[in-house]
């Protein structure tokens, strides 16, 4: 089994190093195929260059597009660069333990079709947010309950079999991929993994108010998507 890890990234030229070493150590004490793909959107930080730097001493191949298209869009063309049988994402930021990249891929091996990091199972949880962020994530998520069974939809660290995604026409937009993966992907068997979600020690959160306008207009193109689908399945031939 060979794993690509997919690392959309902007501006996270603190955070990068640490992620890729701390990834290769887990993956290597495990054995593990793997390769990193780093998408960057050109971030002026240098984040690429210092991506590009560790090339020699961990599998690390270097993307970088033209300006900044957006963090779903980043994983998109990830998937569609990756070599593995096994796609994996992680924030770079490091809010993601990096160290979670084996259990995720485990559950694969053991055959999970999807496995995502949760904040929202038993062992999982948050830490230092205050209340009106707790309120607008728990919105979030309530707001994609019926589309898809998952407790976390919009996790940005997960692992997927390359099948899952083989026919899926995105529409990426913002910063929530996994939502439209599980909306749309072809998958029996999934599994979501406790972790404790933590606040970034260094560079700048992205989200914003933008971010927020992107994820409504991503919920009400899956809600079409699942009504346009129901009626093909339940319209007489």
């Amino acid at each position: 089994m060979r794993l690509s890890i997919i690392v959309p990234t902007y501006n996270e030229r603190d955070n990068i190093s640490p992620l890729i070493e701390r990834i290769g150590r887990t993956l290597g004490k495990g054995g593990y195929d793997y390769e990193v793909l780093v998408v960057d959107d050109n971030s002026p930080d240098g984040t690429a260059g210092v991506a590009e730097s560790l090339s020699g001493d961990y599998p690390v191949k270097v993307i970088v597009r033209e300006g900044k298209m957006g963090l779903a869009s980043a994983v998109v063309e990830g998937i569609r660069r990756a070599g593995g049988d096994v796609f994996g994402v992680i924030d770079a930021d490091l809010q993601h333990p990096p160290e979670l990249v084996v259990q995720l891929a485990q559950a694969t091996a053991e055959g999970y079709d999807v496995a995502v990091a949760s904040r929202y199972v038993r062992g999982g949880g948050i830490e230092d947010w205050s209340l009106l962020r707790r309120i607008v994530s728990k919105a979030a998520i309530l707001m994609a309950r019926p589309l898809v069974r998952a407790r976390d939809p919009v996790s940005g660290c997960f692992f997927l079999k390359k099948e899952v995604v083989a026919d899926i026409d995105f529409k990426p937009s913002g910063f929530k991929i996994l939502l439209e993966i599980l909306v749309k992907g072809k998958y029996d068997r999934f599994k979501e993994v406790p972790y404790v979600f933590r606040e970034r020690a260094r560079g700048k959160s992205k989200l914003g108010h933008g971010e927020f306008a992107s994820y409504l207009r991503l919920l009400c193109g899956l809600y079409l998507f699942k009504l346009k689908r129901a009626f093909a399945v339940g319209r007489p031939r």
